[in-house]
């Protein structure tokens, strides 16, 4: 382990309110069984965190849809949360920041330490030798922790149950097909939020004959069963825009959220 040998605070940012166990407004239930599981391996202490406030909670009191370029929800139930925690407890002198970025996010990593200036920031998992997730995940199965089932489910992260407004067409295929419920759930909230806003603004986007068209997790569910009904097959360029999460590493330009 990279840095286990040192005197460690695990820090867990949680995207649902803590006192809440609704299945679909956070984290995957089973994320929550991983932390417990790995966080002994690690070692120190495991402090858990949370705004109190769920991801559309966040775009309601922002009366903004976030988006790939814009994310409250990222920024308020990560970013600011953990910084302000750190700055609470520590001096930029006390502590060194670790923080799980890997090799193939050089660019995310630039912009935390630039975020977290005066603080000290290290990425041990850039470092060598290079791991894949894949790597990662039997590594820790050795110690006999499974894998995080949104792995299995073929899913590109652990994060907000599979649930990002930085993901791609490619992404919510897979949560349509793999857990329709929470899809269903989160197509409910955003028409919810829709209504709040009083526009219809999605960040889903599709390209066809070189045209780029937005996408309601509602409108892309429909044009899913239609090419099913009809027998046509879902564009491979689809299914391979997974897109990215990047809650801890793209810093967005706060200028243009709408507040």
């Amino acid at each position: 382990m990279r840095v286990a040998e040192r005197e460690i605070i695990q820090l867990f940012t949680d995207t649902k309110k803590l006192n809440d166990s609704h299945p679909h407004r956070g984290e995957d239930e089973d994320a929550y069984r991983f932390l417990r599981e790995s966080s002994p391996l690690i070692g120190g202490h495991l402090e858990w965190i949370s705004f109190g406030k769920d991801i559309w909670r966040t775009f309601e009191d922002a009366r903004y849809m976030g988006n790939s370029r814009v994310d409250p929800c990222s920024r308020l139930l990560k970013r600011e949360m953990a910084r302000h925690w750190v700055e609470k407890n520590f001096k930029p002198d006390e502590v060194t920041l670790y923080i799980g970025i890997d090799w193939t996010e050089a660019h995310r990593a630039v912009k935390n330490v630039e975020f977290w200036k005066p603080y000290r920031v290290e990425f041990p998992m850039m470092e060598e030798p290079y791991l894949t997730k894949e790597d990662m995940c039997q590594w820790v199965e050795s110690f006999g922790v499974k894998r995080p089932r949104l792995y299995d489910l073929g899913f590109a992260h652990n994060n907000c149950g599979g649930f990002c407004v930085k993901a791609g067409l490619g992404h919510f295929y897979n949560l349509l097909k793999t857990m329709p419920e929470r899809y269903a759930y989160h197509e409910f909230k955003q028409e919810e939020l829709f209504l709040v806003l009083g526009k219809r603004v999605p960040f889903l986007r599709q390209t066809k004959n070189g045209q780029t068209h937005y996408l309601s997790l509602k409108e892309y569910r429909e044009q899913v069963e239609q090419n099913e009904k009809s027998g046509e097959l879902i564009p491979n360029e689809d299914l391979q825009d997974i897109g990215g999460c990047g809650c801890f590493g793209d810093i967005e330009d706060q200028k243009e959220e709408v507040s």
